[in-house]
């Protein structure tokens, strides 16, 4: 997880050290009847252990583009390329007990 959160950092920075983005903001968050609810994040694999459910399914990020342009963009792409932006409006926005954001 430490490397895929230093490679966004080092993305947004060109070769002289000045920090560019595409995505100016994550502004909205929406999740449809696959995201996994709190309620049913666990999952009983063996008959005596529970596991969480780790995905992402169900949810999309409303992005606010450098160019002005909205988007809504898939959960599972931006914790990809942008982690350190999606945790911080996962903070922000009182998800970060969400199973998709764990």
């Amino acid at each position: 997880m430490a490397n895929i959160i230093a490679e966004s950092l080092y993305s947004e920075v060109d070769q002289d050290g000045r920090k560019f983005q595409l995505i100016d903001e994550i502004i909205d968050h929406s999740k449809d009847a696959l995201a996994v609810s709190r309620n049913n994040m666990y999952a009983d694999k063996d008959g005596s252990n529970w596991h969480l459910r780790r995905t992402t399914k169900g949810w999309k990020l409303l992005i606010q583009w450098k160019d002005g342009m909205s988007t809504w963009e898939r959960l599972a792409n931006l914790k990809e390329s942008n982690p350190v932006q999606v945790a911080e409006y996962a903070v922000a926005n009182k998800l970060a007990e969400e199973p998709a954001f764990i």
